[in-house]
C-alpha cells in the first residue's frame, strides 16, 4: 500500500436532502486528507440536488435517473479510483479521524482485504441509541465466524482489488444490498474488525431498520443475496445454501405465508441440484430443533422459577436472644 493511498468515499442518496448536507460535510471533514468524495444522487424529488450542487468542484457528483440503491452504487464505484474504498449512507455521518484509523488498520493489518467497525446510533434529536455490533474486542473475520453482526453499508470498508472480485451489485436488491458485500466478502476473503464506533448511524421513519414491515422485505432480500451469491459465484454455493437455510428456518418458526418469500423459496429451490435441497432442509430442520429446544428448556426454566417461589415457606418467628 502507498504511504498516504486514494479513499473514495462512495455516498448514494435519494430524497435525503435534510440529510446529505451533513453526510457530505462529515466526508469532507476528515483528518486524512487524500480523499475523494463520490456523490451518486439517484433520480431524487427533493431538495437533494441543490444541496450537492452546492458542494460543486469539492465532490464528484452523479445525478441519474432512478434505478434504486443497488444501481446507485455501482455507478458510484465505477465513477471512483481510490485504493480505499467507504461506504457512507446519506443519512449517516463519519468521525472526523474515521478514514485515518481505516488506512492505519489496513497498514497495521497487511493481510485485510476489507475492514467492517462497530456504528453508533443515534436518533433525530442525537440522542444515544447504542450499538448493535460486537464491542469485546476487534478481531480477524471470515465466514468460519460465528454469530458475527456485521455493521450496515457505513460501517463497511474495502480494498479496491476486493471491491473488483465482488462483481457489480444484484440490482434487484433494494433493503439489504449491503448484505451482499457482507456475505460475500467474508466468504472470499480475510477482514479485520474494529470495535470502535467511527460513525453515525442515523434511526429516523423512513429508515429500513425503523419500517414496521421489515421482516416482510427481509426474507425475499435474503433470498435474493443467497441466489446472486451461487450465481456469481459457485463456489460459495454450500455458503449460499447455508443462508437459505436459515430463512427457511425463521419462515417455518413465524409461520409465514407471505407470497414474496414462498416465490423467492421457488425460486432458489427450483434451480438447486437434489444435493443442494437437502443439506438445505436438513440445515433448517436441525436449526427449528435447536431453536425449539432452547424455548422448552426456558419454559422449563420459568416454571422452576416459579414453583420455587410458590413453596417457598414464609416464616414470621422472630428471633430469639
Amino acid at each position: 500500500m502507498k504511504p498516504e493511498p486514494l479513499v473514495s468515499i462512495l455516498i448514494v442518496n435519494y430524497n435525503y436532502g435534510r440529510f446529505i448536507g451533513k453526510a457530505i460535510e462529515s466526508a469532507l471533514s476528515q483528518t486524512y486528507s487524500n480523499i475523494e468524495v463520490i456523490v451518486v444522487d439517484d433520480g431524487s424529488t427533493d431538495n437533494s440536488r441543490e444541496v450537492i450542487a452546492g458542494y460543486n468542484g469539492r465532490v464528484r457528483a452523479v445525478f441519474k435517473k432512478n434505478g434504486g440503491q443497488p444501481a446507485a452504487t455501482n455507478a458510484a464505484f465505477a465513477a471512483s479510483t481510490g485504493n480505499i474504498i467507504c461506504l457512507l449512507d446519506s443519512d449517516d455521518y463519519f468521525r472526523p479521524d474515521k478514514v485515518r484509523k481505516i488506512v492505519e488498520c489496513y497498514r497495521q493489518h497487511e493481510e485485510a482485504s476489507y475492514v467492517f467497525h462497530a456504528l453508533q446510533r443515534v436518533d433525530m434529536k442525537d440522542a444515544d441509541i447504542g450499538i448493535k455490533e460486537p464491542m469485546d474486542g476487534s478481531r480477524w473475520l471470515d465466514f468460519k465466524v460465528r454469530k458475527f453482526m456485521a455493521p450496515p453499508s457505513t460501517g463497511l470498508t474495502f480494498l479496491r482489488s476486493t471491491w473488483d472480485r465482488l462483481k457489480p451489485m444484484p440490482e434487484e436488491l433494494t433493503v439489504l444490498g449491503d448484505n451482499y458485500f457482507k456475505f460475500v466478502v467474508m466468504a472470499i476473503a480475510r477482514g479485520y474488525y474494529l470495535a470502535e464506533p467511527l460513525a453515525v448511524m442515523r434511526i429516523h421513519g423512513n429508515n429500513a431498520l425503523s419500517m414496521d414491515n421489515w421482516g416482510a422485505k427481509r426474507f425475499p432480500e435474503e433470498l435474493t443475496v443467497a441466489l446472486a451469491m451461487r450465481s456469481n459465484f459457485p463456489e460459495l454455493m454450500p455458503k449460499a445454501d447455508r443462508l437459505v437455510s436459515i430463512t427457511l428456518a425463521k419462515f417455518w418458526q413465524l409461520n409465514r405465508r407471505d407470497d414474496p418469500t414462498s416465490q423467492h423459496l421457488q425460486l432458489y429451490f427450483r434451480s438447486s441440484s437434489v444435493g443442494s435441497k437437502a443439506r438445505i432442509y436438513g440445515l433448517a430442520a436441525l436449526r427449528r430443533c435447536q431453536q425449539f429446544s432452547k424455548a422448552v428448556l426456558a419454559r422449563r426454566r420459568s416454571n422452576l422459577r416459579m414453583r420455587s417461589v410458590q413453596e417457598t415457606p414464609t416464616s414470621h418467628t422472630a428471633y430469639r436472644s
